[in-house]
């Protein structure tokens, strides 16, 4: 594995691990794969905004959305200033208060993170969790198969499965050949891929299913949908998911196959930004209550977030709490009140290269073989942004789906009988 590889491992491992009871034993052997994935989350979310003058409040964002525990943020923050991506870092009480940030794009940023693992000496059994994450993540592979080509021996493949599973990182399907592994990164970072397999090869009822997420990206995912719920579930459909206003975990399943794969692979914090605003959107359109906030006026609410002009988020007493998911995603800030004496906050953009990219993806996802008719009036537009709360990113939701998938195996035979004939990509 190159270094840009095993920095965005790195990532993706963190990412699974999420999963895991933080005090877990079985998280002290990957306790350096953790740190730089911790590293690589939080500046994927500050890249681009120059000066973090509230860290406090930084830190408060990056436990609730990315677990970085409140105790690792001053040990990740000494690791990005080691490696040069933030400067400056003022501190108070021991606790960092302040600093700038230089983040590198992302060949850059992964390349020099999968340098900082290695310097760090990473376990053999770090090694291996990455090299397996990264060799899944091309497609299914026989479990037999598996410890000869990724050069384990089978006590080792025991343990890193036990831990990779329970972490989502690897996933099982059996098959009346035997168990057959992946990783759900195959189909989040291929999801072309991943709907033509389905179409080709999949039973008409999951070819259906897959269609309808075509047909809508961001489509809302219910008890209803048992066979996307088990695509979900089984990581191969990418959903968000954030808490609607009656404290349901909603998912929305999106097949984003007109992104190029470096996106999907190598820029997935963008990505990830994207999906939170596409979810946030999707659920003002369908829970919010406005039957007439079409899918082409949703874009309408982007167009007003990227307009420095428009300044149509006034400040009000209930903004913290109403634009909590876009805040923690990284796409708004919190400025003071403007007015003498006043409490309440503005929500204003972070206008940064990312961002805009992300809501850019949004707006094109949501438009995808839509007319462009219909516009949102500016009370429309904020009560669409206020709807979600905690948003949960793909790896996430699929471990809170898995409990409600009941689908037999069979339904993925061909898919997968499909998939293990492909060449490695």
């Amino acid at each position: 594995m190159d270094r840009f590889d095993e920095g965005l491992r790195c990532q993706d491992v963190h990412a699974g691990l999420r999963n895991v009871d933080p005090n877990s034993g079985a998280l002290g052997p990957l306790m350096d794969t953790q740190m730089i994935g911790m590293a690589a989350s939080l500046a994927a979310l500050i890249r681009g905004q120059e000066v973090i003058d509230n860290a406090p409040a930084l830190r408060a964002v990056a436990a609730e959305q990315l677990d970085v525990n409140q105790f690792a943020f001053d040990p990740v923050i000494l690791a990005l200033e080691d490696l040069g991506f933030v400067e400056g870092v003022q501190r108070s009480g021991g606790k960092v208060t302040r600093f700038t940030e230089s983040v590198p794009y992302y060949d850059s940023l992964y390349a020099r993170l999968g340098e900082a693992w290695r310097e760090r000496r990473p376990s053999e059994t770090e090694e291996q969790m990455v090299l397996l994450v990264d060799y899944l993540a091309n497609g299914p592979v026989p479990q037999e198969e598996v410890a000869g080509t990724v050069g384990l021996d089978s006590a080792a493949l025991s343990r890193l499965l036990e831990v990779g599973e329970r972490a989502q990182l690897v996933q099982r399907i059996q098959v009346p050949d035997g168990d057959v592994l992946y990783s759900p990164f195959f189909g989040f970072e291929n999801p072309l891929v991943m709907a033509e397999l389905v179409r080709d090869h999949g039973t008409e009822q999951l070819a259906a299913a897959f269609a309808s997420v075509r047909g809508e990206q961001g489509l809302p995912v219910g008890d209803s949908q048992p066979l996307l719920q088990d695509a979900i579930a089984r990581g191969l459909l990418l959903a968000p998911s954030v808490e609607r206003p009656d404290g349901t975990v909603q998912p929305f399943a999106a097949l984003p196959y007109t992104l190029d794969r470096d996106l999907l692979r190598g820029r997935k914090p963008v990505l990830e930004k994207a999906m939170a605003v596409l979810a946030c959107l999707r659920c003002g359109q369908h829970f919010g209550g406005y039957s007439s906030l079409s899918a082409p006026a949703l874009c309408d609410v982007i167009d007003k977030l990227l307009d420095p002009n428009r300044g149509f988020l006034r400040p009000h007493e209930d903004h913290e709490r109403q634009y909590r998911l876009i805040h923690a995603a990284g796409l708004v800030a919190f400025d003071s009140d403007p007015m003498p004496g006043g409490s309440w906050v503005v929500p204003r953009f972070i206008d940064t290269r990312d961002n805009r990219e992300a809501l850019g993806i949004a707006r094109d996802l949501i438009t995808f073989g839509e007319r462009l008719e219909g516009r949102a009036g500016d009370e429309q537009a904020r009560h669409a942004l206020s709807l979600g709360d905690l948003f949960t990113a793909p790896m996430q939701t699929m471990h809170r789906t898995r409990a409600k998938a009941k689908v037999d195996s069979r339904q993925w035979q061909g898919v997968v009988d499909a998939a293990l004939g492909r060449k490695r990509v």
